[in-house]
């Protein structure tokens, strides 16, 4: 585990959504690394939006995050939209993301620190595949693994 001042704990979440159609069948998924320590989590979602399904991969990680009581957290995502809304650069202009995002948002009080990186969509690969697992489950089922490097 990853510890920094005072014995922090501190994460990398790298989410990630996929949608067969726009809206469509979607997934979501989260992948967090911690030292040699890789968890892998996805989520069936039913039909949305390919917007709303990224959202939610940043919800699953930040929630598994906290469940696990990470004080720190660097998030890794290769949608441009929905890192910067998280951030606070961008207007959140859909009312559905909207509600996602103040989610999110509110999700981040769980932690003394979120920073957010966007990603070249080649550097998602591992939260991409969770994602698409993700879109063959039922709606709000989620399964997670982690391993070891």
């Amino acid at each position: 585990m990853s510890r920094g001042n005072q014995g922090e704990r501190s994460v990398t979440l790298e989410f990630d959504g996929a949608s067969s159609g726009n809206p469509g069948r979607s997934g979501a998924g989260a992948v967090l690394r911690d030292g040699n320590q890789v968890q892998r989590f996805s989520q069936g979602l039913g039909t949305q939006t390919n917007n709303s399904a990224e959202y939610q991969g940043l919800i699953l990680g930040l929630k598994e995050a906290a469940n696990q009581g990470y004080d720190r957290v660097h998030v890794r995502g290769d949608s441009q939209l929905v890192c910067n809304q998280f951030e606070g650069s961008w207007k959140v202009n859909n009312q559905n993301l909207r509600g996602l995002c103040n989610e999110a948002q509110q999700l981040k009080s769980n932690f003394k620190s979120v920073t957010v990186e966007h990603v070249p969509r080649g550097h998602n690969t591992e939260a991409d595949a969770q994602a698409s697992r993700g879109k063959y489950l039922g709606a709000g089922q989620v399964e997670g693994d982690y391993y070891y490097k």
